[in-house]
């Protein structure tokens, strides 16, 4: 499984190359529940609000869209724990407090 991003900070990268299958099966499983959960409430409701221009879908398409951007932080939260739940990071006393998910250079 690829799992690198232009994104990703070497931290989190190194965590991906030391996962366990099991960990990985994990991971899978939370990246199809977020790409569910990106179609529900970000790309339905564009695609609806651009196709059907009714003020009415236009609405909650916005609306639905403000959840996702506003729900983001907790899903950075839960992957930062998940990360660091896998053992490599365990073993290397890797916390969520400071794991940098996105684009800081390595130590």
């Amino acid at each position: 499984m690829s799992t690198w991003s232009p994104f990703q900070s070497p931290e989190v990268r190194d965590i991906w190359a030391h996962m366990t299958e099991a960990e990985k099966a994990t991971a899978s499983r939370r990246g199809a529940i977020y790409g569910l959960w990106c179609a529900a409430t970000l790309a339905v409701p564009f695609a609806l609000a651009i196709s059907q221009r009714s003020w009415s879908i236009v609405l909650m398409a916005a609306v639905l869209i403000a959840i996702h951007v506003a729900c983001l932080p907790v899903w950075f939260r839960m992957q930062r724990r998940f990360l660091c739940s896998t053992a490599w990071a365990r073993e290397r006393g890797i916390s969520a407090d400071s794991l940098a998910l996105f684009g800081r250079q390595s130590r």
